[in-house]
This record gives C-alpha cells, structure tokens and sequence, in this order.
C-alpha cells in the first residue's frame, strides 16, 4: 500500500548557498569538452531568440535537432561541440547568450549546472552541487570542519506530496539511516577507509533483510564505537597491483570529455609506469611510482585529510545514497560508493606523480575528470559495479581491498 509525503523543506549542504560560477576564472569550463544537449522546449525556445547578428549566426550554426537515440523528448536538441567549445562561448569565457538576453534564456541543463535538486523520501527537496565543477571542489577545499546542512521552508509552489510504494519498508526511515550513514562518514577517529568499510558492515545487515531500523541503528552505533579496527589486513603489493590494474582498464575505457582532458589515460600510463610486452602482449603494472606518488600525496595534502572526507559525504548526498528500495539496490549503491572512493583516491594519488608541478592543480584537474567520466554517466558506473558482481567481487572482504589502496 503507497503512502504519501508531504514535502515542505528543503535540504542542502550548507556551502551550496555559497556557490558562484568562477566564469571567465574557471580552468576546467563546463561549456567545453560536453555533449550539452536538451528538451525540446528549450529547443524550440533557443531557435526563437533573436539577439544581434554574432549572437544570431552562433545560434544558428551552433545549435541541432538529434534525430538518433533514446529519450528524445529530453534529448532532443544538443549544441554543436565539434570544436570543443560551445558555439555560445565568446573568447572571454562568457556566455554570448547569457550577456545579451539574460539567464533566463539559457537551457535548463546550462541554468542548473552543477546544481541539482530532486524530492527524497528524507520529506525533503534536496538539493546539491556535482563535484564534476572547479568551483564546487574548491567550496569542499576550504571546509577544514567538514560539512554542514541546511533546512528551510519551501514557497508554495515547490511544495509537493511525494507517493512512496509499497514494498520498501525502510523507506521512512531513510533520513535516520543516512543520518547515521553521513555522521560515520565525518567520524575523524578513524581514517576515511575504515570510515567506508564500517558503513558497509551496517548497511550489509539491512540489504539481508534486517528491517528493524530502532534496533538496527542500536548496533549501527554501538559499529560505530567499535575501537578495534575492521579493516583487515592485506597484502599490500598484490592489493595495491589489483587496484592499479583495475584502475588502468576505467581510465582506458573513459571516453575522453574535451581537450583539456585528453592527454590523461596517457599521462597516467607514463606516471604509473605500465608496460606492455610486444612478445607477451602482457601487461605489467609496476607498484613502486603509485607508492611514490602516494607518498608525495599524503605529504602534501597532509592537513587537507578532509578534502576526501567532503568529497564522499557531498557524493552520499548528491546520489541519495543509501539506496532503500530494496536490500539488492541497497548493496549495490553500496558498492557503487566504495567503487567511486577507490577511483578518485587513486586519481588523487596520482595528481602527485612523477614530473607534476601544480599538486593542487593537478588534483582538480583529475577530480572534475573522474566526476564527468563516471558520475555524469550513469551507465558507466552501473557497468563498473556490475562488473564487480559478475566477478563476484561485490563482498566487504573486496570492498576492503578498494578501500584500503
């Protein structure tokens, strides 16, 4: 039997309200290197404006029906990115469009951009940033205390009921569960790994049927005090070529996203030190200049612990993690979080390779990289996780080796 919710707040990270475009500051533009594509409305309503006659010819060159693929009532126009560049974008990194007719005008995909907001069955209209923005990591940069949250009273109009389905019971529970999920995630006692695995041994409880949440969260918490570690120990070198290894094969398979992307999967081959017999055709992953970076990683980012820390929590929040639809969905947004931590740890890691200058930099750079290559791309996340299911290497004891590198 459904039942409804009415949704009256919002819910939000609290440096959201402090996001701005860095605009022509911005290094890593989200007009460059993206298929920007859009409903038709915001089609129809881009062939109708009229503007001055650079604005007109950018417009009319720059702008396409898609007459292939799936969802075409969504996508159903789409910039020309041949060059790059948005045909929009003038030489000063601005929007011609937006400067001559308003930010009203632009498509939605243009005006939310990295927001995004839907309505939870935490009762709330939540809304957040993609870390897939230079200016949303470097928001997360500067919160050395971690991340707060907001709530505020809706205006009329965004108010909406929210039906909920039968069949998942732990559905109205959600905003405990993630509460607790979001507060072992902050719990700075631990380092971040053992954060994630802890998080696992509770959440495992609820994906096999547990489904007294009171009760659950009793030992959730009392998981929580544990002061023994649960993270196993491993042998580091084979771990660390497994994670390595498999590390090399995304980035491999990542459609390059513009050109100030495109020298990465060999900048990184050359950094890691991969080689591949012509005799062979083996593949060997070298563990010695992952540990070097590693190293010059830690030491360098050695009082910004945090940075991954509010990346993960501002991840949880902006995938609606956890999952409650049911205990198979639950899991695999479970493995799907240890699978994004593992990737951008190593890209982090990897910002300080060999013959790397700008460590910050660097770090930005592959952070929008790894977020525009998996979570603006749902079908490569799920066959990345799906792929760990198939191997069956969905375990904690697997998630504990992705965790660990």
């Amino acid at each position: 039997m459904a039942y409804s919710i009415n949704i009256e707040t919002d819910l939000r990270p609290a440096y959201y309200d402090e996001f701005h475009c860095l605009a022509a500051g911005c290094r890593l533009s989200c007009c460059k290197g993206w298929r920007i594509s859009f409903n038709k409305k915001d089609y129809l309503s881009l062939k109708r404006q009229e503007g001055s006659d650079d604005l007109n010819a950018r417009l009319a060159d720059g702008l396409h029906r898609i007459r292939k693929g799936p969802l075409t009532e969504i996508h159903y126009g789409e910039f020309d990115m041949s060059t790059d560049d948005c045909p929009l974008l003038r030489e000063d990194c601005l929007c011609a469009l937006q400067m001559e007719k308003g930010h009203d005008a632009l498509p939605v995909v243009c005006r939310t951009f990295p927001r995004g907001q839907s309505y939870q069955a935490s009762g709330c209209l939540e809304r957040s940033l993609s870390p897939a923005c230079e200016g949303v990591l470097e928001l997360l940069w500067n919160l050395a205390e971690g991340i707060e949250f907001r709530s505020d009273p809706l205006p009329k109009e965004e108010k909406k009921k929210l039906i909920v389905h039968d069949g998942q019971p732990l559905a109205p529970f959600f905003p405990h569960i993630r509460e607790w999920c979001v507060d072992m995630l902050q719990d700075r006692r631990y380092p971040l790994p053992e954060r994630i695995l802890r998080m696992g041994l509770a959440l495992r409880e609820l994906a096999d049927g547990k489904t007294d949440p009171a009760a659950w969260l009793v030992r959730a918490q009392a998981l929580k005090e544990q002061t023994e570690p649960v993270m196993p120990h491993q042998d580091e070198n084979a771990a660390l070529v497994m994670l390595i290894s498999n590390h090399y094969r995304t980035v491999m398979q990542i459609q390059v996203v513009g050109k100030d992307f495109s020298d990465i999967p060999q900048e990184l081959v050359c950094g890691l030190g991969v080689t591949r017999s012509e005799h062979t055709g083996q593949t060997t992953f070298p563990t010695e200049p992952y540990q070097k970076a590693r190293a010059r990683f830690e030491e360098e980012f050695r009082d910004r612990d945090y940075f991954m820390e509010n990346l993960m929590v501002a991840l949880l929040f902006h995938l609606h993690l956890p999952v409650l639809s049911s205990g198979e969905e639950l899991w695999k947004g479970y493995v799907n979080f240890c699978n994004l931590y593992s990737f951008y740890r190593f890209m982090a890691v990897m910002s300080c390779r060999e013959g790397v200058s700008d460590y910050k930099k660097e770090l930005f750079r592959l952070m929008v990289y790894a977020s525009r290559s998996l979570i603006h791309n749902g079908a490569r996340q799920s066959s990345l996780r799906d792929e760990l299911f198939q191997n069956d290497s969905a375990t904690l004891a697997h998630m504990a080796i992705l965790l660990g590198g």
